[in-house]
């Protein structure tokens, strides 16, 4: 796909040198996650912090706007970012739109070869969920939907638990949540991809570990922890934010892994910001993709952007590794080198017995920029202005012009 290749390369240049690194997947192996911007802000949950300004409920809900604005946004992109990308469709709460304009948002997201995600409280009902899925004959619009639903204790407004009073008792809306898709699937052949998304402050942080350990079996395939930032209405801003570092939330993560997570491996824009691992669970235990410190899973990291960056990496390591790797590249050792990944506990080979059951792929994310990066005051300018507020003029982190051109491009 020569117009793909294309984008790739400008992504590759517009980088930082800092960042052109040899995990790095932007310019490699996707041009980066977009977004829809400024098209239905308003919310019917109460957050701390909230990154959205003071006005955002003065603005009227329009699903014919939105899917005009949305359209157009995404022609835009795909103009600008090439013919293929991951887009949020993001306000806002999605489920305030119309179930119609909701679909026809997702469409139009998809027609211009974007892969849309709609982002969400999570606080909505089956029926609202079927009427997006299904068109009017009643048969399924999508082959799949992906959805990412925010839950954490600094949220109140939530039917049934207005004011949570720690995250253990959001677990049964996790579970909810969940279970509205898995209905989907069964009674209309639906697939779906979700993804957890929750909010780090010094309220809720020593509290991470347990929504991992107790809700990787609920059916999320990726949970991502954003550190709470100095962003959106001030009249928000309780705790001190700046407190919770990127070190502590991801010994959170491991700790509710119960598994150490190498987050060097692939790299998504700039670690200071972002911090992923790519894995999968085995009966309790989770399993990295691929281990940063053991030499044959770079090299099999390097085949695999070397001759298959635009593809998926856990399907690839899935088992179609024999069919798809070009003769001569060594690109089919990747399969031995998962099998290698389940088989040690710790960094030997052949240490542990794997459980029966199939993995069950999932990501364990830390992704800070998403919502502002800590100490990163550019950072908060850059999110400000995009939410049509004020750009901070406090720039505490040297670094930060950098880490927002990663991002932004």
């Amino acid at each position: 796909e020569p117009e793909m290749v294309d984008a790739l390369a400008r992504r590759w240049a517009e980088l930082p040198d800092a960042v052109r690194t040899p995990a790095q997947t932007l310019g490699r192996h996707a041009v980066g996650c977009e977004g829809t911007h400024g098209v239905f802000p308003r919310c019917n949950l109460a957050c701390t912090p909230c990154y959205h300004s003071r006005d955002a409920n003065r603005v009227a809900v329009s699903g014919e706007h939105t899917v005009t604005e949305v359209t157009r946004q995404m022609s835009t992109l795909r103009a600008a970012r090439g013919p293929r990308a991951h887009a949020q469709l993001i306000g806002g709460e999605v489920s305030l739109l119309p179930p119609d304009a909701h679909a026809a948002s997702l469409q139009a997201m998809r027609n211009s070869g974007r892969e849309p995600m709609s982002m969400s409280h999570g606080d909505f009902d089956y029926e609202y969920l079927e009427s997006v899925a299904l068109g009017p004959d009643g048969t399924p619009r999508f082959s799949r939907l992906s959805f990412a639903a925010h839950f954490d204790m600094l949220m109140f407004g939530r039917r049934g638990i207005e004011r949570p009073t720690d995250e253990r008792s959001l677990h049964e809306y996790r579970k909810r949540f969940t279970e509205m898709f898995a209905r989907l699937r069964r009674e209309h052949g639906m697939r779906s991809f979700l993804a957890h998304n929750m909010t780090v402050t010094p309220r809720n942080i020593s509290q991470l570990a347990d929504v991992i350990r107790e809700c990787h079996t609920y059916g999320f395939s990726l949970f991502s922890f954003q550190p709470a930032a100095f962003v959106g209405d001030e009249r928000r801003w309780h705790d001190a934010y700046g407190d919770t570092s990127g070190d502590d939330v991801w010994a959170q993560i491991e700790a509710g892994a119960g598994s150490r997570l190498p987050y060097r491996v692939f790299q998504h824009g700039d670690e200071r910001c972002n911090r992923t691992t790519y894995g999968f669970y085995v009966g309790a235990r989770y399993f990295p993709v691929l281990d940063g410190g053991q030499p044959v899973d770079l090299r099999i990291r390097d085949a695999f952007f070397n001759h298959l960056g635009g593809g998926g990496l856990l399907r690839y390591a899935a088992g179609r590794s024999c069919r798809q790797a070009p003769a001569g590249c060594g690109a089919a050792s990747l399969g031995v080198g998962l099998g290698s990944t389940v088989g040690r506990s710790d960094g030997q080979p052949g240490r542990s017995t794997p459980s029966p059951h199939l993995p069950d792929p999932a990501h364990d994310v830390r992704d800070a920029l998403v919502h502002g990066c800590r100490g990163c005051e550019a950072g908060v300018g850059g999110h400000a202005t995009r939410r049509g507020q004020h750009e901070s003029s406090r720039r505490r982190d040297p670094g930060a012009p950098c880490r927002l051109h990663v991002c932004h491009g």
